[in-house]
Protein backbone atom coordinates (compact mmCIF):
# COMPACT_ATOMS: atom_id res chain seq x y z
CA UNK A 1 0.00 0.00 0.00
CA UNK A 2 1.27 3.14 -1.09
CA UNK A 3 -0.15 6.56 0.23
CA UNK A 4 0.74 9.82 1.05
CA UNK A 5 0.26 10.00 5.10
CA UNK A 6 0.50 13.54 6.84
CA UNK A 7 1.24 12.34 10.14
CA UNK A 8 4.47 11.39 10.04
CA UNK A 9 6.29 13.04 13.04
CA UNK A 10 8.91 15.68 12.41
CA UNK A 11 7.84 16.45 8.94
CA UNK A 12 6.63 19.59 7.82
CA UNK A 13 5.23 18.57 4.81
CA UNK A 14 3.56 15.51 3.52
CA UNK A 15 5.64 12.18 3.07
CA UNK A 16 5.04 8.91 0.94
CA UNK A 17 5.17 6.02 2.70
CA UNK A 18 5.56 2.48 1.86
CA UNK A 19 2.90 0.34 4.85
CA UNK A 20 3.68 -3.23 4.59
CA UNK A 21 2.37 -6.24 6.90
CA UNK A 22 5.46 -8.15 8.57
CA UNK A 23 4.54 -11.02 6.07
CA UNK A 24 4.69 -8.86 3.25
CA UNK A 25 7.93 -7.30 4.44
CA UNK A 26 9.44 -10.72 5.01
CA UNK A 27 8.86 -11.63 0.65
CA UNK A 28 10.51 -8.49 -0.13
CA UNK A 29 12.87 -8.45 2.50
CA UNK A 30 14.57 -12.20 0.68
CA UNK A 31 13.49 -10.75 -2.35
CA UNK A 32 15.88 -7.72 -2.22
CA UNK A 33 18.98 -9.69 -0.49
CA UNK A 34 19.07 -11.62 -3.70
CA UNK A 35 20.47 -8.52 -5.74
CA UNK A 36 24.08 -8.74 -4.30
CA UNK A 37 24.29 -11.88 -6.67
CA UNK A 38 23.86 -9.86 -9.69
CA UNK A 39 25.96 -8.06 -11.74
CA UNK A 40 26.88 -4.39 -11.14
CA UNK A 41 25.93 -3.68 -14.55
CA UNK A 42 22.64 -5.11 -14.47
CA UNK A 43 21.78 -3.40 -11.26
CA UNK A 44 23.09 0.19 -12.94
CA UNK A 45 20.87 -0.67 -15.92
CA UNK A 46 17.83 0.45 -13.82
CA UNK A 47 20.06 3.19 -12.04
CA UNK A 48 20.68 1.76 -9.24
CA UNK A 49 24.86 1.81 -7.53
CA UNK A 50 26.42 -0.53 -5.54
CA UNK A 51 25.85 2.20 -3.09
CA UNK A 52 22.09 2.21 -3.07
CA UNK A 53 21.67 -1.19 -3.10
CA UNK A 54 24.10 -1.44 0.32
CA UNK A 55 22.02 1.41 1.87
CA UNK A 56 18.77 -0.30 1.04
CA UNK A 57 19.57 -3.91 1.79
CA UNK A 58 21.60 -2.19 5.28
CA UNK A 59 17.42 -0.63 6.34
CA UNK A 60 16.21 -3.47 5.85
CA UNK A 61 18.66 -5.60 7.72
CA UNK A 62 17.37 -3.25 10.42
CA UNK A 63 14.04 -3.25 9.86
CA UNK A 64 14.28 -7.13 9.84
CA UNK A 65 15.85 -6.75 13.10
CA UNK A 66 12.83 -5.22 14.48
CA UNK A 67 9.26 -7.03 12.90
CA UNK A 68 9.34 -9.50 15.44
CA UNK A 69 5.92 -8.89 17.74
CA UNK A 70 5.30 -6.11 15.42
CA UNK A 71 1.71 -5.58 13.35
CA UNK A 72 3.49 -3.78 10.32
CA UNK A 73 6.09 -1.63 8.65
CA UNK A 74 5.73 1.61 7.54
CA UNK A 75 8.79 3.01 5.52
CA UNK A 76 8.95 6.92 4.71
CA UNK A 77 9.92 8.43 1.35
CA UNK A 78 12.59 11.06 2.17
CA UNK A 79 14.10 13.21 -0.24
CA UNK A 80 17.94 12.32 -0.98
CA UNK A 81 19.43 13.84 1.92
CA UNK A 82 17.76 11.71 4.45
CA UNK A 83 19.11 9.73 6.74
CA UNK A 84 18.40 5.77 7.18
CA UNK A 85 16.22 5.82 10.20
CA UNK A 86 14.75 2.56 11.96
CA UNK A 87 12.50 2.78 14.60
CA UNK A 88 9.78 0.53 16.97
CA UNK A 89 7.29 2.68 17.75
CA UNK A 90 3.63 1.48 19.60
CA UNK A 91 0.31 3.10 18.81
CA UNK A 92 -3.09 2.08 19.73
CA UNK A 93 -5.39 1.59 16.73
CA UNK A 94 -7.47 -1.22 15.42
CA UNK A 95 -5.78 -4.51 14.21
CA UNK A 96 -8.37 -6.38 12.45
CA UNK A 97 -11.84 -6.22 14.16
CA UNK A 98 -10.40 -5.65 17.78
CA UNK A 99 -9.13 -2.22 19.28
CA UNK A 100 -5.63 -3.00 20.37
CA UNK A 101 -2.36 -1.51 21.25
CA UNK A 102 0.27 -2.51 18.21
CA UNK A 103 3.82 -2.20 17.13
CA UNK A 104 4.69 -0.70 14.43
CA UNK A 105 8.28 -0.42 12.42
CA UNK A 106 8.94 2.75 11.02
CA UNK A 107 11.76 2.98 8.51
CA UNK A 108 12.81 5.81 6.25
CA UNK A 109 14.65 5.81 3.34
CA UNK A 110 16.13 8.15 0.07
CA UNK A 111 12.81 8.28 -2.46
CA UNK A 112 15.63 7.85 -4.86
CA UNK A 113 16.27 4.29 -3.98
CA UNK A 114 12.51 3.20 -3.30
CA UNK A 115 11.57 4.25 -7.10
CA UNK A 116 13.99 1.61 -8.20
CA UNK A 117 12.71 -1.12 -5.69
CA UNK A 118 10.20 -2.23 -8.01
CA UNK A 119 12.43 -2.55 -11.21
CA UNK A 120 14.89 -4.13 -8.92
CA UNK A 121 12.92 -6.59 -7.65
CA UNK A 122 11.35 -7.45 -10.48
CA UNK A 123 14.98 -8.12 -12.06
CA UNK A 124 14.83 -10.87 -9.38
CA UNK A 125 11.70 -12.66 -10.17
CA UNK A 126 12.63 -12.71 -13.75
CA UNK A 127 15.93 -13.35 -13.61
CA UNK A 128 15.10 -16.72 -10.95
CA UNK A 129 12.30 -18.43 -12.42
CA UNK A 130 9.75 -20.06 -10.82
CA UNK A 131 11.75 -23.19 -9.11
CA UNK A 132 15.03 -20.96 -7.97
CA UNK A 133 12.54 -18.14 -6.74
CA UNK A 134 11.04 -20.33 -4.39
CA UNK A 135 14.62 -22.63 -3.22
CA UNK A 136 16.38 -18.73 -2.63
CA UNK A 137 13.35 -16.88 -1.04
CA UNK A 138 11.42 -19.66 0.38
CA UNK A 139 7.92 -18.26 -1.09
CA UNK A 140 6.51 -19.19 -4.78
CA UNK A 141 5.92 -16.55 -7.12
CA UNK A 142 2.80 -15.63 -6.30
CA UNK A 143 3.57 -14.66 -2.88
CA UNK A 144 6.32 -12.68 -3.87
CA UNK A 145 4.45 -10.73 -7.08
CA UNK A 146 1.42 -10.02 -4.21
CA UNK A 147 4.34 -8.82 -1.89
CA UNK A 148 6.89 -6.99 -4.52
CA UNK A 149 3.56 -5.00 -6.28
CA UNK A 150 3.52 -2.88 -2.91
CA UNK A 151 6.72 -1.02 -4.38
CA UNK A 152 5.08 -0.19 -7.67
CA UNK A 153 5.25 3.65 -6.83
CA UNK A 154 4.07 4.71 -10.34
Amino acid sequence: MFSDEKGDPGASSPAPVVVLSVDQFEVIFQVTHQLPNFQESRLMEIGCTVADLETLIGALREIDACVAGASRVCIWLRDDEAEIAVEVQMFSGETGDVAAPSVEVRATIPLRIARRWYALAQLVVSALGYRELFLRTGFDSGEVQAAVAVLDLD
